[in-house]
């Protein structure tokens, strides 16, 4: 998301306190049989009838509250105070209102935490502890009934925003099947399927690991909106930052709205206008020094006076280690790397990045296109990190 859009999702975000009195609208109606999206197909049965009708104040379970469970200032707690409807609609409309930003967007996505198969918190009390921000910018989510509440009810928890009232979402259950060409999935449960889809929730599980201990999704998202944007997605996320992993177009540009880069929760609060974590010029990471983990370092070079593209040189090393060097330069809202190691292994890469207000903080994702990590992530098992300015 660039600097622009941000700016503008901060002052969208700002008008949602002021609006008190904004009209419902009429609900979205849903076919009785709806067709699946082209992308999804399944040789199993028909899901069945569809859930009984569920009222417009159906929100999720939970406990009874009573005068006893005020605090002493008679405030009752958050997930328990009433869902102010009209808020809950002007969220969600603003929300789209910034989707319509991106056209390639298809839906918005968060993911909201891992929910432990024993724990019996009621799951609005649960989201107001893992997604504080989200319950409070987006009370919407609150206001899900229970028949859009996917899946086994404990996992791995994210919500599902479609991109407008003519978006057709399907949710499928898949299993995977390891072959000599790879593994593939396999639909053997229709979850949701609807032409007009509203947010849903769903839990997601990774019980399948392939042979180079990659972690499959148990769930198949597929979704088709009004202005014919497409998405299939197999929900993912970098657990370190709660950031969705999402599908992106051949220009880098994603395919899902991270939900959690509009709220508080967003790295340092994403505050002040364009002192915000974005993709850094290559002026604000020319001569610069970097620490990973593992005993890591970049330094990235870069004469200025030159217009030669190997004057952008890059040299990564582990102390008392392995040694890389190669050419550097940021490509959109990528750090693009080509290394070369002292035996004459090629790494190359196009790398998400961005740069914290203070330009002290970087943080890098593996290549979302092909999965190829930088050579200072190491043998870890890990998508993102953050590196940190060396002072020289």
């Amino acid at each position: 998301m660039n600097r622009k859009v941000k700016r503008l999702v901060l002052a969208l975000l700002a008008v949602t306190i002021l609006l008190s009195e904004a009209g419902c609208g009429g609900a979205s109606s849903s076919r009785e049989e709806a067709a699946p999206p082209a992308e999804i197909t399944s040789d199993t049965a028909e899901a069945g009838e569809e859930a009984a009708a569920v009222e417009t104040d159906s929100t999720f379970p939970r406990n009874h509250i009573t005068k006893g469970d005020k605090d002493e200032s008679g405030t009752l707690p958050a997930s328990s105070a009433p869902i102010d409807s009209e808020q809950a609609k002007a969220a969600l409309d603003l929300l789209r209102e910034c989707m319509e930003n991106a056209p390639q967007i298809a839906l918005g996505a968060a993911y909201l935490g891992y929910r432990e198969a024993d724990d019996s918190t009621p799951l609005a009390d649960w989201l107001w502890l893992n997604s504080p921000s989200l319950m409070e910018e987006m009370p919407f989510i609150q206001t899900i009934p229970e028949d859009r509440i996917l899946g086994t009810g404990h996992g791995n928890l994210y919500c599902l925003v479609p991109r407008d009232d003519n978006t057709t979402l399907a949710v499928n259950h898949v299993t995977w099947k390891s072959t000599g060409n790879g593994v593939w999935p396999e639909a053997d449960e229709v979850l949701y399927r609807d032409e007009y889809a509203q947010p849903v929730l769903v839990f997601v599980g990774y019980d399948f690991v392939d042979e180079n201990d990659k972690r499959w999704s148990d769930i198949q998202i597929s979704a088709v909106a009004g202005n014919g944007a497409e998405v299939v997605w197999y929900p993912n996320c970098y657990p370190e930052s709660f950031i969705i992993n999402a599908p992106i177009d051949e220009d880098y540009n994603p395919l899902i709205l991270n939900l959690d880069n509009l709220t508080a929760n967003a790295q340092d609060n994403w505050e002040n206008g364009d002192d915000n974590w974005a993709a850094p010029t290559e002026m604000e990471l020319a001569n610069t020094y970097w620490y990973g983990s593992g005993e890591w370092y970049m330094m990235l070079w870069l004469d200025e006076y030159s217009d030669l593209y190997y004057d952008k040189r890059v040299d990564i090393f582990q102390t008392g280690g392995a040694q890389y060097s190669g050419v550097w330069e940021m490509d959109g809202e990528c750090l693009y790397l080509q290394v070369v190691d002292r035996v004459g292994n090629v790494t190359e890469g196009r790398y998400p990045v961005t740069i914290s207000p203070s330009g002290k903080d970087l943080y890098i994702c593996e290549d979302p296109k092909n999965g190829v990590r930088p050579v200072f992530f190491g043998e870890e098992d890990k998508a993102v990190m953050y590196l940190t300015l060396v002072d020289n």
